[in-house]
């Protein structure tokens, strides 16, 4: 049997307060296996946010461990960490986090290394399949939020990633770009053999999804895995 391509072993992330610690994520052991499409489901403030920060590496845990490939990301340099952020895992934002002085080209080169050659050929087929190849030059302001959500999903297809956390990518979009950004998502997986891991309060992923799993108070309701 394959082994985990992402693994949390009582992976816990606590913020002390001025009269209370506040366990955001809970002593949570997860196997996400390669090619996965996991659905993280709670409500607001059931730590969903906080465990992809967590399993992507971007944040550090207050105990327990975070495997990728294998490998104790906590062991890692700081650049071999950021090394593996830029080459193996893309991270689609719920609040987007484009530069607002960048146009939407400016946006999605950032994320490729400075040494990709063919900048151009890679970056243009994705704003044709994104339908933003007439917003090339825009600023994130002159655009809808379904369309700088697109942006967002642009840079981190551009890098061509292994790994794709998804934070609330349909949370801000009407239905019919959630409906896109859906289809999208499904063709990475399917197409090109992406590990998905995508958080939501809603149900627009429920039938897609391989596995959904349940978060409330920073746990995984082991119940409903």
């Amino acid at each position: 049997m394959n082994s985990p391509i992402i693994e949390s072993i009582s992976l816990s992330k606590y913020y002390t307060g001025r009269s209370q610690t506040i366990k955001a994520v809970d002593d949570v052991s997860l196997s996400i296996n390669r090619n996965e499409f996991i659905l993280i489901k709670g409500r607001s403030g059931s730590g969903k946010s906080t465990l992809i920060s967590l399993l992507s590496g971007l944040d550090k845990p207050t105990h327990g461990k975070v495997l990728i490939e294998n490998e104790n990301i906590e062991n890692l340099s700081n650049q071999v960490l950021s090394k593996l952020l830029a080459n193996k895992i893309g991270i689609i934002f719920q609040n987007f986090n484009l530069l607002p002085t960048y146009s939407v080209f400016e946006n999605i080169d950032i994320a490729l290394n400075p040494g990709s050659n063919h900048r151009e050929q890679i970056i243009m087929p994705l704003l044709e399949q994104l339908e933003l190849k007439d917003k090339v030059n825009f600023l994130p302001y002159e655009l809808s939020l379904g369309q700088q959500q697109k942006v967002a999903i642009a840079r981190t297809l551009a890098k061509d990633p292994s790994i794709i956390f998804a934070d609330e990518p349909t949370g801000s979009v009407d239905d019919e770009t959630a409906k896109e950004i859906i289809q999208h998502l499904l063709f990475l997986k399917n197409e090109k053999k992406v590990t998905l891991i995508v958080t939501s309060h809603g149900s627009s992923f429920d039938d897609y999804a391989d596995r959904i799993v349940f978060m409330q108070a920073g746990k995984i309701n082991s119940g409903l895995l």
